[in-house]
């Protein structure tokens, strides 16, 4: 009785052991993240990050955001000027995080609503044509100038509205223009056709379309 009980104690602890080897082997062989599972992009993490959308894209944005966020508007037109201005930020912001995508497809800029006081045409759609490179250089420029002329005078209102001190305002119009430039100089590189490609493509591609009296006008420089 003694040697059989031992043998079955034997048996019974080499059973544990085993077990215990089987699930280490599961474990490092579960390569899943713990946690909630949130989707992710491939062009930067998709939550969390701002409550800007396609915020993680530029930190300026952000910045301005965050400061504006702080302080309290003292007039009344201050909440909705800001709104707007948080709606030009995204559209930079996801205008950048589409163009520099790696599957190219508009998956940030459709989210983003035209607003007919700083839009020129709808931003999705702006973006869908930069991919076929069918944006004159014309539409191109005044569809950005459009968003800088209003968040510029946005700003100056808002720094107003906010009490903001000479080198907060400063401050935030540096950072708009930074981020201004930042991805007017990436659309002219995604979304204009260059030379090479015009020799290499096919008639059949789409390309930009400017009429015979359209070609010869200068700058635009009346109002949008």
């Amino acid at each position: 009785m003694i040697s059989y009980g031992l043998f079955m104690g034997g048996v019974f602890l080499f059973a544990i052991f085993v077990g215990f080897i089987i699930q280490l082997v599961m474990n490092r062989l579960n390569t899943t993240p713990s946690g909630p599972m949130l989707p992710e992009g491939f062009q930067g993490p998709a939550l969390g990050v701002s409550t800007l959308a396609c915020g993680q894209e530029s930190a300026e944005a952000t910045a301005i955001v965050n400061l504006f966020e702080m302080k309290k508007s003292t007039t009344e037109e201050g909440d909705p000027d800001l709104k707007e201005l948080v709606q030009i930020l995204s559209k930079l912001c996801c205008m950048k995080h589409d163009l520099m995508s790696i599957n190219k497809s508009v998956s940030s800029m459709i989210h983003v609503p035209y607003v007919n006081t700083h839009d020129r045409e709808n931003p999705a759609d702006t973006v869908a044509r930069c991919f076929t490179k069918s944006v004159p250089e014309r539409d191109l420029n005044i569809t950005f100038e459009t968003w800088n002329t209003r968040a510029q005078h946005l700003i100056d209102r808002l720094c107003t509205s906010y009490n903001l001190t000479s080198q907060e305002s400063d401050r935030v119009k540096n950072s708009f223009s930074a981020l201004h430039m930042d991805v007017f100089s990436i659309a002219k590189g995604e979304c204009l056709e260059s030379k090479e490609m015009i020799k290499l493509g096919s008639p059949r591609d789409p390309k930009p379309f400017l009429t015979a009296d359209v070609k010869e006008l200068g700058p635009y420089t009346g109002y949008y």
